[in-house]
């Protein structure tokens, strides 16, 4: 099912939209530079992390092109495809947004929808927020934050507060300050990887909550109880995950709320939010001037943020933004909570989140040497650029004195240092409501952009110049520029242990948030008739394959004798993805039973080193039957990076499948109904009597298959997952991504494909959501 479209009427998120603002214009250079190190993250930015790291030790696959990412990559370029052809009407429907009223219902359209996408919004609950701590810094202070976002599931914070500036007595009329909330980047250390981009914050006159998202900092939602406890309880950072590192924790977070048609990002937003509802609450804080700062994954966060809570002024979004049609192929799908189901498919992009703001203050800020494409990143400026101009030609800019007509202009050169609005050749004045801040290096690099990134700030929410700038205080003679920051022990430590988990047992997790949402989400289903579980199944899983439609496969003869012959079949089983398949038969006039055998790994059976398995195979064949195993797709099967091991060798794979509206699972079925195809026309196969074999997961696809498809007569599977219940409420699943289904659980669950099957299934040692699902 393509949704490829804006859904209506499923209601705004809690904050909605805001006005539009007026201010005067002012010219502003089209080059900028620092005068003094700034106080950014530095050139590599190591603690902002990256949403998808790099080749790192955790393990990026072989290269593309090696003979065994081959499947792999085939079956990217075929999402990819999808990508490109749902952007392309994405990008006609934007075309054709020519006035404010149009624009108006765009956002209230996407914003419907992807709430919708996500699961919907939360009740606002008391935040029962403490001060468990201030230390007084040079120029400011922080105070240790903790609240809860939810009844007991609590987000630990900083609160930089500036000193002078009308602070004093709050109660009795001193001015009130802008605030920014800022989100970090995937580092394990969380909030306090923000500290010098935040001091430099408070050195401007803001205040600043810094907080941990999920799976970050104090926040780990799998930690590992056994090396936490052997840690020293001085040490400011003592949890260690379970899951590895932070987008491990995130995936791993990530996969139960799917199952009951939620998105793991609605968790990371309402953090958001309610950290603005913990600002609004400070005596210190204006609450008509918040805004949002974050780079890399904090950059999700506050593309989210930005785009569902109107009382943020101004966002600003860091190494993060660009177009799905350039990222997927370059470094692929991110983590869970920035690959909510169905996105792309329902029409989206990542120029969604910056037009929702709209017609508040946006900064869009990227470096031409990220990992997130700077093309793609262009891309979406020039979008949002237009689109903001329908509700104020000032961001639109006005012409230099003798340029050329757009038809005849060139493209603004690629920024060689620090530039303001360089997907432009117009002028953008410093109170315009959109701007690009662009610089130089990689993902990250943010020092040298730190003037300017304030300086928006300082223009749009504290009502002053850009060239107010105050830098951070220059490092020692001989001292790193980048060296840590010279804050006293535990300053950046919230909680008495280092980690929520401990300092506040029993304490709510996502997980243990999605037990209860499932309790009141998921219906009491009827006993479903074999129809109704089809309907469910194809809408479930996306399986697109109509039994007898399939193209003819090539066969290649491997071996034949007298008695017997092997073949290599390669099968057309979707626009570019062809699979091979090996089929044994006994040369025997009249038509024979056939099985088909799906298998984790196919090369390995016909390596002529491994007899035994071909022997096993053979011996089948011997029987009179049509034997063909086939891997279904990947094949072969590959690998991609590892955010964390237990989230075992699929988990970004099937994120980039659900963002185009697919999943792995369903593309297998669409494997087996092709093979079933094949072998149903072969003139020496009895197509009444076909049987699939197959096991683990492999197993669960073939449960699927046989629902679909009734010219399978039986299916033998074993060593699967149970239920889908199970998988929810096992406290940590093992390998599980391959087998999930988005909404599964609102549908049916493996017990019902089950009856529906009927004596059509034999099935043994089924597994529970707590097993290890890799079957090692």
């Amino acid at each position: 099912m393509r949704i490829l479209r804006v859904g209506v009427a499923a209601g705004l998120v809690a904050a909605g939209l805001v006005a539009m603002g007026q201010s005067a214009p002012v010219s502003s250079p089209k080059q900028t530079s620092d005068g003094a190190p700034g106080a950014a993250q530095g050139a590599g930015a190591a603690r902002a992390g990256g949403a998808a790291n790099a080749a790192t030790a955790m393990g990026r696959p072989a290269d593309a092109n090696s003979p065994e990412q081959l499947g792999r990559s085939a079956l990217y370029k075929y999402l990819d495809d999808i990508v490109a052809k749902d952007e392309a009407v994405r990008r006609s429907q934007i075309a054709g947004i020519t006035t404010r009223a149009q624009a108006e219902l765009r956002q209230q359209e996407v914003r419907s929808r992807i709430l919708d996408l996500m699961g919907g919004g939360f009740q606002r609950t008391p935040l029962n927020a403490k001060v468990t701590g201030s230390t007084q810094m040079d120029g400011f202070r922080i105070e240790k934050v903790v609240y809860e976002s939810q009844p007991n599931f609590f987000v630990t914070a900083l609160l930089y507060v500036p000193d002078g500036q009308g602070t004093g007595n709050w109660e009795q009329g001193a001015a009130k300050l802008p605030a920014i909330v800022m989100a970090p980047g995937h580092g394990a250390s969380g909030k306090a990887g923000d500290y010098a981009m935040a001091a430099t914050f408070a050195r401007n006159g803001f205040v600043v909550l810094s907080y941990d998202p999920i799976g970050q900092g104090e926040r780990l939602q799998y930690p590992d109880p056994a090396k936490a406890a052997a840690m020293s309880p001085g040490d400011p950072y003592p949890g260690v995950s379970l899951a590895q590192r932070p987008t491990g924790e995130h995936g791993e977070a990530g996969l139960q709320p799917t199952l009951i048609g939620d998105a793991v990002a609605r968790y990371f937003a309402w953090d958001g939010m309610r950290a603005v509802d913990y600002l609004i609450s400070r005596p210190e804080v204006d609450a008509e001037r918040i805004g949002a700062f974050g780079c890399s994954g904090g950059g999700a966060m506050t593309a989210l943020l930005g785009a569902a809570d109107k009382r943020v002024k101004a966002v600003a979004t860091a190494c993060y933004l660009t177009t799905m049609e350039t990222l997927l192929p370059s470094i692929g799908a991110q983590d869970a909570e920035q690959s909510t189901p169905g996105f792309i498919a329902s029409g989206f992009d990542f120029a969604d989140w910056v037009e929702l703001a709209a017609p508040r203050a946006y900064a869009m800020v990227g470096t031409v040497s990220d990992m997130f494409p700077w093309a793609g990143f262009l891309q979406t400026a020039t979008e949002a650029r237009r689109f903001y101009s329908l509700f104020d030609a000032k961001a639109d800019g006005t012409a230099f004195p003798g340029t050329p007509p757009p038809s005849q202009m060139a493209v603004p050169p690629t920024p060689t240092g620090p530039t303001m609005n360089p997907d432009t050749l117009n002028v953008i004045a410093e109170d315009s409501p959109f701007q690009v801040i662009a610089g130089i290096g990689g993902h990250g690099n943010l020092r040298p952009l730190t003037s300017q990134i304030v300086g928006f700030f300082l223009v749009h929410l504290a009502g002053r110049s850009a060239d107010t700038f105050v830098a951070a205080p220059a490092p020692p003679a001989g001292a790193s520029p980048f060296a840590a920051p010279n804050v006293p022990a535990g300053a950046l430590q919230v909680t008495a242990t280092g980690q929520v988990a401990t300092s506040y047992p029993g304490s709510e997790t996502v997980h243990s948030l999605t037990l209860k949402r499932a309790k009141e989400k998921l219906p009491q289903l009827p006993v479903q008739t074999l129809l109704q579980v089809q309907t469910d199944v194809r809408e479930v899983t996306e399986a697109e394959a109509v039994p007898r439609q399939s193209k003819e496969p090539e066969i290649d003869p491997i071996k034949a004798d007298g008695s017997s012959t092997r073949e290599r079949v390669t099968l057309s089983v979707a626009p570019g993805i062809e699979l091979p398949a090996y089929l044994y038969r006994k040369n025997a006039p009249g038509k024979h039973p056939a099985v088909l055998r799906l298998r984790n790994d196919l090369e390995a059976p016909y390596d002529a080193n491994k007899p035994e398995d071909i022997g096993e195979l053979m011996a089948q064949a011997m029987k009179n039957v049509e034997l063909l195993a086939i891997t279904p797709r990947p094949s072969p099967a590959g690998a991609e990076e590892t955010k964390a091991t237990i989230l075992g060798p699929f988990y970004l794979t099937e994120l980039r499948a659900e963002l185009v509206g697919k999943t792995i699972l369903g593309m297998r079925v669409d494997d087996v109904i092709r093979a079933v195809d094949y072998l149903a026309a072969r003139p020496d196969v009895d197509a009444k009597n076909i049987t699939v074999v197959a096991s683990g997961h492999m197993g669960l696809v073939a449960l699927h298959a046989a629902v679909l498809d009734g010219r399978i007569k039986h299916v033998t599977v074993d060593h699967l997952l149970e239920s889908y219940r199970s998988l929810l409420e096992a406290p940590m699943p093992v390998d599980a991504p391959q087998d999930i289904l988005p909404g599964v659980l609102e549908k049916y669950d493996v017990p019902d494909l089950v009856r529906v099957l009927g004596d059509r299934v034999t099935a043994t040692d089924w597994l529970a959501g707590t097993a290890d699902l890799s079957g090692k």
